[in-house]
């Protein structure tokens, strides 16, 4: 159980961080197809400043998003566990596109200004996938070993 709470924590981090680095690179690159000129340097600094900035909203809709889809996902996956990993990384990616399509839905137009480009929703969704396969990797022992004993309970 301590494994699966390390493995959705890592999987959180992970999404949230590469979801970040996708958001603030785009909206720089924005700048830059603009004429605006763009160095290393500021964007490391809007990169530390996104990283903190959205923990507060952001955060909270990963944390969400990759709850219910692990859960959902899990269910699935008992019915086919040989799909274990591409299943978490396709329960990742659905998780934080689900929530991008219902925020979009419910409030008219999607907060997530960088999803309203293809590229965008292409980071975003992607570093869903990188949750789901964080979490797949950190929890595959644990979930061998689950596995196991349904096989053959004496052994547990």
């Amino acid at each position: 159980m301590l494994l699966r709470i390390y493995g959705f924590l890592a999987a959180v981090v992970a999404t949230y961080t590469v979801a970040v680095i996708g958001y603030s690179q785009i909206n720089l690159q924005n700048l830059v197809d603009m004429g605006i000129a763009v160095d290393f340097a500021m964007r490391m600094q809007t990169l530390q400043h996104d990283l903190v900035g959205m923990l507060d909203l952001f955060l909270p809709i990963v944390i969400v998003a990759l709850l219910l889809a692990f859960l959902i996902g899990g269910l699935i996956i008992r019915r086919v566990p040989h799909l274990r990993t591409i299943g978490y990384v396709l329960a990742g990616t659905m998780g934080i596109y689900t929530v991008i399509v219902s925020l979009g839905l419910m409030l008219g137009t999607n907060p997530i200004a960088v999803t309203r480009s293809a590229v965008g929703l292409l980071s975003q969704v992607g570093a869903g996938a990188v949750g789901g396969l964080v979490f797949a990797l950190i929890t595959a022992k644990a979930s061998a070993k689950s596995l196991a004993e349904e096989l053959n309970p004496a052994t547990g």
